[in-house]
C-alpha cells in the first residue's frame, strides 16, 4: 500500500475537474484532470513548482499549476488564459477508517446554540409585550 497524500487541492473549470495532490513522499506533486493523471513531478526542496497540463476540448486548453510549499499548508494556483485562480485546499478522506466524531456531527454546536436561543424566546416575547416601561401594569388596551 502506498503512503497517503499530505494535501489535496481541487477546482472545477468549465465542467472539468482539476485536482492537485501533494506528498506521497515529501516532494511529489500530481495533477489530475477529470480523474486522470496528466502531470507529475518530484520536486527538490521548497519553492515554486510549475506543472503544465491541458483541459480537454477542441483544441485542448493549456493550463499551468503553481505549487508553493512554503509552510505546513502549501498554496496552489491554476493559471488559465492569463487569469489566476487560487485552488482551495480540500480535506483528505479517512483512508477506510471511520470518520472522526467531529465529522459525524458537524452541526452539533449550531444546534445547541439554536436550542438555547429558542428556550429564551418566550422571555423575550413577554418583555417586548410589556413595553419600554417594563411595569406590565397596562396593556395599552381600552
Amino acid at each position: 500500500m502506498s503512503a497517503p497524500h499530505r494535501h489535496r487541492f481541487h477546482l472545477d473549470q468549465d465542467g472539468h475537474s482539476v485536482t492537485v495532490l501533494l506528498g506521497r513522499t515529501a516532494h511529489d506533486v500530481e495533477v489530475l484532470v477529470d480523474g486522470k493523471v496528466v502531470a507529475a513531478r518530484h520536486t527538490h526542496g521548497r519553492g515554486v513548482t510549475e506543472l503544465a497540463a491541458e483541459l480537454p476540448g477542441d483544441p485542448p486548453e493549456p493550463v499551468t499549476l503553481l505549487v508553493e510549499d512554503v509552510d505546513e499548508v502549501p498554496l496552489c494556483v491554476l493559471v488559465r488564459g492569463g487569469a489566476r485562480y487560487l485552488m482551495p485546499l480540500v480535506p483528505l478522506g479517512t483512508g477506510g477508517r471511520p470518520p472522526a466524531a467531529s465529522a459525524v456531527r458537524p452541526l452539533g454546536g449550531i444546534r445547541r446554540r439554536l436550542r438555547r436561543l429558542l428556550r429564551g424566546l418566550p422571555r423575550l416575547v413577554r418583555r417586548l409585550r410589556r413595553g419600554p416601561g417594563g411595569t406590565g401594569g397596562g396593556s395599552g388596551r381600552r
